[in-house]
C-alpha cells in the first residue's frame, strides 16, 4: 500500500498537528510506503520521502504520484480543494483527519465564516472523503459531518526520564498548551479556581500556565485574573519547549487541562509519559483512559465540577505516586507509536478493501 499524507507542518512546537503528522509518517514507514506532502516549504527530519508546495499530486515522483490512499490532516486550507478535486477525478480515495475540527464545538469557532465556506467550498471536500478518521471516541461522537467514521489515535514516544518526586511545600498545577481561552477551557479553569481560591491559598497551590497566545487571548486571560483577583494563585508564563518544557513537567505535581473539545491532546499524553498525574475534563477526550488506568482525575466540562475535582485531587495526595506509575503504564499500553501505526494501517487496509 502506498500512502500520501498531506498537511501543513511548520516548526511550531505548540501545534499538535505539526508534532504528530511527522510521527504518523515516520512510524508508518515501518509497515508500508509512506510520504508527506507539506503545503509549507519546511523539510522534516527523518522522513524518507517528502514533497513541499507541489501544485499537483500527479507531479510527484513514483509511486506517490498515484498513491493507493491520501490522508489529509485538518480541513480549512484552500489548496486542499484543488488536491481533492484532482483525486476525485483520478478516482484515488482519500480520508480526512480533522484533528477535532469537525466537532460541533469546533464548528462554533468563527461560526459565520464556516456557515458560508462549508456549503460553498468545503462540504464537497469533506463528503468526498471515503471516511473521516477521528482521534478518539469522544471526537467521533461529536463529529456530525460524514457518515463513515472510525477511530485511530495519535501516539507518543515514551521518554527514559520519569517523575521521581512531588513537591513538599506547595502543590504545583501546570498547564502547557496554546492560550486559546474557549477551546482549551481556560475560562473554565479560572472560574473553578475562583470558586475555591481561599482553599487553594490555604493549601499553597499554584497554577502555572505556559503557552503562546492566539490573537488577544493573553490579554483576555490577564483581564480575567484581574477580575477575580487570582494573581497570587495563577501565574502566566511564556511558551516553553525542549529541555525547559521537560523541566516544567517533571516539576509539576498535577497536569491540568480543562478543554471543551479536542482531537487528541498531546500535552496530556506528554505529561502522562513522564509520569505526571493529570486532571482533565471530559472534553479532552482522554477521560475514559484516565479512569481506566487510574492515572488522574476526570471532571465534567464546567467550572463548578472542575473546582470539586481539584479539591478531590488535593485530598488524594497519598495516591499521587500510584497515579504517576499508572500514567506511564497507560502510555506504554495504549499510545506507543508502534501500536498506533500498526492499528492505523489495518484501518486503512479495510477502507481500501471496502471501497
Amino acid at each position: 500500500m502506498v500512502i500520501l499524507h498531506i498537511a501543513r507542518v511548520s516548526d511550531d512546537p505548540y501545534n499538535g498537528v505539526c508534532n504528530v503528522v511527522p510521527m504518523h509518517v515516520i512510524s508508518q514507514q515501518a509497515h508500508t510506503e509512506v510520504a508527506l506532502l507539506n503545503i509549507t516549504p519546511n523539510k522534516i527530519e527523518n522522513i524518507k520521502t517528502q514533497f513541499t508546495c507541489e501544485k499537483k499530486i500527479s507531479d510527484l515522483s513514483e509511486p506517490f504520484n498515484k498513491p493507493d490512499l491520501v490522508v489529509f490532516h485538518e480541513i480549512y486550507y484552500p489548496v486542499y480543494l484543488s488536491y481533492s478535486r484532482e483525486l476525485r477525478k483520478r478516482k484515488i480515495p482519500y480520508i480526512i483527519i480533522p484533528h477535532g475540527g469537525l466537532t460541533e464545538d469546533a464548528q462554533k469557532i468563527k461560526k459565520l465564516k464556516k456557515q458560508i465556506a462549508n456549503p460553498l467550498l468545503f462540504n464537497r471536500f469533506i463528503y468526498g472523503a471515503k471516511a473521516v478518521q477521528c482521534l478518539s471516541q469522544f471526537e467521533l461522537d461529536a463529529t456530525k459531518k460524514h457518515n463513515t467514521k472510525f477511530v485511530a489515535t495519535n501516539g507518543i514516544a515514551v521518554p527514559k526520564t520519569k517523575k521521581a518526586s512531588f513537591n513538599n511545600e506547595k502543590i504545583q498545577f501546570v498547564y502547557i498548551g496554546r492560550i486559546a481561552v474557549y477551546h482549551k477551557g481556560l475560562d473554565i479553569l479560572l472560574e473553578a479556581v475562583n470558586y475555591i481560591k481561599e482553599y487553594l491559598e490555604e493549601k499553597k497551590c499554584v497554577f502555572s500556565i505556559y503557552g503562546p497566545s492566539e490573537e488577544s487571548q493573553y490579554e483576555k486571560m490577564k483581564s480575567m485574573l484581574d477580575q477575580h483577583g487570582l494573581h497570587n494563585i495563577v501565574k502566566l508564563h511564556p511558551a516553553v519547549s525542549g529541555e525547559e518544557k521537560k523541566k516544567v513537567l517533571l516539576g509539576a505535581d498535577i497536569f491540568i487541562q480543562t478543554s471543551r473539545f479536542e482531537g487528541m491532546p498531546m500535552g496530556i499524553l506528554e505529561a502522562q509519559s513522564y509520569g505526571v498525574p493529570c486532571l482533565v475534563t471530559k472534553g479532552t477526550t482522554l477521560g475514559d483512559f484516565i479512569k481506566q488506568y487510574d492515572s488522574g482525575w476526570v471532571s465534567e466540562t464546567d467550572s463548578e465540577a472542575v473546582a470539586g475535582v481539584i479539591k478531590k485531587a488535593i485530598s488524594d495526595r497519598d495516591c499521587w505516586e500510584n497515579k504517576a506509575l499508572h500514567s506511564r503504564k497507560m502510555i506504554e499500553s495504549e499510545f506507543s507509536w508502534e501500536k498506533v501505526s500498526f492499528e492505523t494501517i489495518k484501518y486503512y487496509e479495510k477502507i481500501l478493501h471496502k471501497f
